[in-house]
Formats: C-alpha cells, sequence, structure tokens
C-alpha cells in the first residue's frame, strides 16, 4: 500500500525551499506554521543534518518531520505540478519536469503529441490518459530534440519512427524510460514508456487477484510441463503476471529462459533475451535456438504468429513448462486464436494446463471524491493504483475429449465457457460491490459475458 499523501504545499514554500535541495535531504516541505518548518522524509527524523538546509531556505527556527515511505514520490510530484506552468520555454527543464511528474503519480506512459499550434503533454495513470501541460509551436522542436538527444537517436531524422531509451535521475534512483517517435501530420509524436531500472521483485499475491485465483496460478507453475496462457489487450498486465510467475520458478531448480520484445522488467535468475527481428532472432528463431540451451521453463513473451504458437506448443508436449502471453478478449477465444494460429485442437487439448484472461481495474483513491479533486494522494485522477481481475479456464479430462472431436474450440464455446465458472465481468462487479473498486470502471475494461 503507499503511504498517505502530504497535504498539498503552498507554491510559496516551494519556491523557497529550491527542488534540488529537497531531491538531496529527501525531504518534501509540507507546511512553514509560525518559525516551525513542517516536512516529510523517509525516517521522520528531525535530527537529520540534511534538514537545516531546508529549514535556513524556508525562514524557519526549528524543523519537524513526519515519516512518508513514498516521500521520493510525493516530492517529485509537488515540483512537478510547481513548476511545469512555470518554465516557459526550456526544454531541457519541460523534459525533466515531465518526466518527475510521471514518475511522481506512478503513470505507465507519457504522450508528447505534435498538434497544429504546438504539443500537448498527456500521461496515462491507472489506465487512463490524463494532460499535463501543452507547449507551445516555438518550444516543440527544441523539446523533441531534446528527447531525442537523451534517447541516443537522429535529431535530424523526422520522417521515419525511432526508437531508443534513456534513463533519468531520481532523488533515490533512476526512471529506465522507452522512447519512440512517429512522423505525423502535424509533426513528430513522441511516447516515453516508463519501466523499472534493475531487478525488481513482483509477487503473485500483491496483483490483486482473488485468492483462488494465485492459488490455481501457483498449481500450475507446479507442474513439470505444458502451457500456461495468459490473455488480454495491451496494457491488461499481461507482461507483470508472467514476470510474478517467473519470480516463483527462479528460486527453485529449474533452467528458466525469456525471450521477450522488450525485456521491460529484469528478473533475477532468469536468463532473459530480446528478439531482434532486424537481425534474424524473431520469436521463432529465438525459440528454436533457445529450446537447445537445457530449459526446463521458457517465457516466450508473446504468440503473434503461426510459427511461434506451433513451436511453443510443441516445446510444452516435450517436457517443458511454457508461459506466454496473447491478445484475445477472453479465456476461450484463447484457445480458439491459438487454433487460428495453426495449433491442433488436439495438441491444445494436450498441452494446456491454464488459460488465465485478465484485465487491470483501477482502485478509487481513499482520499477524495473523485476524477478532478484537488487531491495531492492521486493527482486528481481519482485512482491508485489498478488490481487485476481474472478469469481461468483449465481444461479438465471431458473439455480435452472434446477438443479432440476434430471440430476446433471454436465450435465448443459454451462448453469453454460453462469451464471458465467465474467470468471477468462478475469478477470485476464483484470487486466494485465490495468497495474496492467502481462499477463504471469494471463494466469498461471488462467484455460483456457470452461475447
Amino acid at each position: 500500500m503507499r503511504s498517505p499523501a502530504p497535504p498539498r504545499p503552498a507554491g510559496t514554500l516551494l519556491d523557497a525551499v529550491p527542488a534540488p535541495l529537497a531531491r538531496r535531504a529527501l525531504a518534501l516541505p509540507v507546511a512553514l506554521a509560525g518559525s516551525v518548518l513542517h516536512v516529510r522524509s523517509r525516517t521522520g527524523d528531525d535530527t537529520d543534518p540534511a534538514l537545516d538546509e531546508l529549514r535556513v531556505h524556508a525562514g524557519a527556527a526549528d524543523v519537524v518531520a513526519e515519516p512518508d515511505p513514498d516521500v521520493a514520490r510525493h516530492l517529485l510530484a509537488a515540483y512537478a505540478q510547481h513548476l511545469l506552468p512555470r518554465l516557459g520555454d526550456d526544454p531541457v527543464a519541460l523534459l525533466d519536469a515531465v518526466l518527475d511528474l510521471a514518475a511522481g503519480v506512478d503513470a505507465s506512459d507519457v504522450h508528447l503529441e505534435a498538434t497544429a499550434t504546438g504539443m500537448r503533454v498527456r500521461q496515462r495513470v491507472d489506465g487512463l490518459l490524463h494532460p499535463v501541460t501543452t507547449v507551445p509551436a516555438t518550444t516543440v522542436p527544441a523539446l523533441v530534440a531534446r528527447t531525442k538527444v537523451r534517447a541516443g537517436l537522429d535529431v535530424a531524422e523526422r520522417r521515419l519512427p525511432q526508437d531508443g531509451r534513456l534513463t533519468h535521475p531520481l532523488p533515490d534512483g533512476t526512471l529506465d524510460v522507452r522512447v519512440a517517435t512517429m512522423p505525423v501530420r502535424d509533426g513528430e509524436r513522441v511516447t516515453l514508456r516508463l519501466l523499472p531500472a534493475g531487478p525488481t521483485t513482483v509477487r503473485l499475491d500483491r496483483l490483486g487477484l482473488a485468492a483462488a485465483d494465485v492459488v490455481a496460478l501457483t498449481d500450475a507453475c507446479d507442474t513439470a510441463d505444458g502451457l500456461l496462457v495468459v490473455c488480454g489487450p495491451t496494457g491488461s498486465g499481461k507482461t507483470t503476471t508472467l514476470h510474478a510467475l517467473l519470480g516463483r520458478l527462479v528460486d527453485g531448480p529449474r533452467n528458466v529462459v525469456t525471450l521477450e520484445d522488450p525485456i521491460e522488467r529484469v528478473v533475477a535468475g532468469a536468463s532473459q533475451t530480446q528478439v531482434a527481428p532486424d537481425r534474424g532472432l524473431d520469436f521463432a528463431a529465438g525459440l528454436r535456438h533457445l529450446l537447445r540451451h537445457d530449459p526446463d521453463v521458457l517465457l516466450v513473451g508473446e504468440v503473434r504468429d503461426a510459427a511461434t504458437a506451433r513451436l511453443a506448443v510443441e516445446a510444452a508436449q516435450t517436457g517443458h513448462l511454457v508461459l506466454t502471453s496473447l491478445h484475445a478478449l477472453d479465456a476461450p477465444a484463447a484457445l480458439v486464436r491459438l487454433h487460428e494460429l495453426g495449433v491442433p485442437a488436439a495438441l491444445l487439448a494436450d498441452t494446456v494446463r491454464l488459460v488465465v484472461a485478465q484485465r487491470l481495474l483501477p482502485v478509487p483513491c481513499p482520499d477524495c471524491a473523485g476524477p478532478g479533486a484537488d487531491c495531492a494522494a492521486c493527482a486528481g485522477t481519482g485512482t491508485r493504483g489498478r488490481g487485476a481481475v481474472a478469469e481461468l479456464l483449465a481444461p479438465d479430462a471431458a473439455l480435452r475429449r472434446r477438443l479432440r472431436d476434430g471440430r476446433g474450440p471454436a465450435a465448443h464455446h459454451a462448453a469453454l465457457s460453462a469451464a471458465v465458472g467465474r467470468r471477468l465481468r462478475t469478477a470485476a462487479l464483484t470487486r466494485a460491490a465490495a468497495g474496492r473498486a467502481r462499477a463504471s470502471d469494471a463494466r469498461r475494461v471488462t467484455p460483456e459475458p457470452g461475447v
């Protein structure tokens, strides 16, 4: 759980205590009451010498600190929101503030979108895009050039898409950012994907899934072979769930290898490979090579084509546990999609251990009334993080016999749907009824039952 957000500090106080000083001290000034400066710091230690400099700048006689384990995130958001309207045409400071704010509010992406009059900046928080600022046309070329330079891209190339990466310093570490540019009618757009820097641990029981779903996933991972598929649209948390499963598997005696595009999260203990289609290393070719390295567990980041689908299923049939993701509406549709990619239904019957269809459901902010509120905890978005909801399909003996009849999974849609049990929409609405989601979000992010 995130710590409660501090009160939103007054702009005059943020002017009195410069952002670089607050970053060095890892402390956020929140109020100046009389001659006492109130701050949030990681430890809440009033005697920390780093706080003296803040006190002097604020003109206070004393300083009182309260503990805040999320102080780095809170100070990033507070200072960025304060500074953004004041940066004028400084592209260096503007890009830094945009990235600081994104890190401070746990955004997943930042969109720099060219328009006829300049550029609008939006960030995706808990699945939805929120406006950040607008950039005048006179500043746009310098901002795009600054982003390209930091990402190691060709500044002069404006007619072709480019991809790169940059790192951004934070008060308590660094932020890894994937950068993609694309020519559009009004110039170029730039999309920034924020990634965790360095090895991270994702726990399966912290994703928001129901306890029964966690048990089913754990049991599926304990099998020696077979195929485990996580499906859903882009942004539904498939990679995070797969990496949480890897986190359990790397601690055991098995050889764990992955093939990903891109490697978004470093998993300590796994041998991770980035596909490179321009060099002939696509998913299918990479999978063939990885099978020569005596793997016990293979993660294939995504099944995109017939060759990859067939190789992944064949690997699952020959003594390997294969984890993969797939774009499919729900769990029954995942089997239909694999069949459409050329995997025989009988082979699916033999290999599929579990299909998980999931979505990410925004969690209402406990500190405010909803979107647009002047809330420092959620930066006015009305939500504080997202939790996964899922439907699971684990074929039993009867369903496997059906799949072997030669007609294909599409002919058995009713049986596949019945085997799921609790559908995605039901799982989401159940969470909303418990007060841990909004019913409107539950309906927005999940498909209609039976579709």
